[in-house]
């Protein structure tokens, strides 16, 4: 029974997300309480074997490792997505007249999240006469799409100081954006494949592991056991949680 809780782990771990996750909506999120969680850890430790308890921190460290990632992507994307449509206002307003501070302003007004905050500070340096390329500097250290905030920094600079037109600038950085964007959703799909092949190579040890149970060879007694076996089943899990781990890295590099 150790086994197969740490077995039932990893299936969830391999496992794909659900679908309104991969596809960015909003979901219910059932939060689980401290004092359950340090509850279930303390009775695990107790009653399983070490080699059992060993793989099982694994399993959940490299979960969590995967879910920030995950939520770590999925803000990139949402805030690059969120300051396209931010600058596609700002050159709106700039098409009809309107002075650079207010168009920021606007840009800001219509836009929520993080960018829409940035923009208002911007929006606010600028009305003050503080160094508006500087504060969009600022904004990149500390953005998720750090890039693309710098490339606005220097387009400012450029009207500023070369006297270049700031509507097309400004409009020339958010076709970026928008190309940018579109390029890393094609990424996205055709790394697809790549992933759930990842996934189901690190599921394979898991599936041997239930046909063996199924025709009597015991594997799992095995694993759960305190010699040879419990090493066995430490070595195997922590070889899975680093294949998924650097999978995830490689594809992240390519996206990226």
């Amino acid at each position: 029974m150790a086994v197969a809780a740490v077995l039932l782990a990893a299936a969830f771990l391999v496992a794909p997300a659900p679908a309104h996750r991969r596809l960015g909506l909003a979901g219910r999120q059932v939060r689980v309480k401290g004092p359950m969680v340090v509850l279930g850890a303390v009775a695990m430790v107790t009653t399983l074997p070490p080699a059992v308890v060993i793989a099982a921190a694994l399993l959940t460290a490299t979960l969590a490792v995967r879910r920030r990632q995950a939520r770590h992507q999925h803000r990139r994307r949402a805030d690059a997505r969120a300051l396209a449509a931010a600058l596609e206002v700002l050159v709106g307003e700039l098409r009809v007249g309107a002075h650079p501070v207010l168009a920021f302003a606007v840009a800001a007004t219509e836009s929520d999240g993080d960018v829409g905050a940035s923009l208002q500070a911007v929006a606010a340096r600028a009305g003050l006469g503080a160094d508006v390329a500087g504060g969009l500097h600022a904004v990149a250290d500390r953005s998720l799409v750090a890039g693309q905030w710098s490339r606005l920094a220097v387009c400012w600079q450029l009207a500023a100081e070369q006297g270049l037109g700031m509507t097309a600038l400004m409009r020339a950085a958010q076709r970026d954006i928008v190309e940018r964007q579109r390029f890393a959703d094609r990424v996205q799909a055709g790394l697809a494949g790549a992933r759930a092949t990842a996934l189901i190579l690190a599921g394979l040890p898991v599936l041997g592991v239930l046909l063996g149970q199924l025709i009597g060879a015991r594997p799992v007694a095995f694993l759960a056991g305190a010699g040879l076996g419990g090493w066995l089943l430490v070595t195997g899990v922590m070889l899975v949680c680093l294949g998924l781990l650097w999978a995830d890295r490689i594809t992240e590099r390519t996206v990226t």
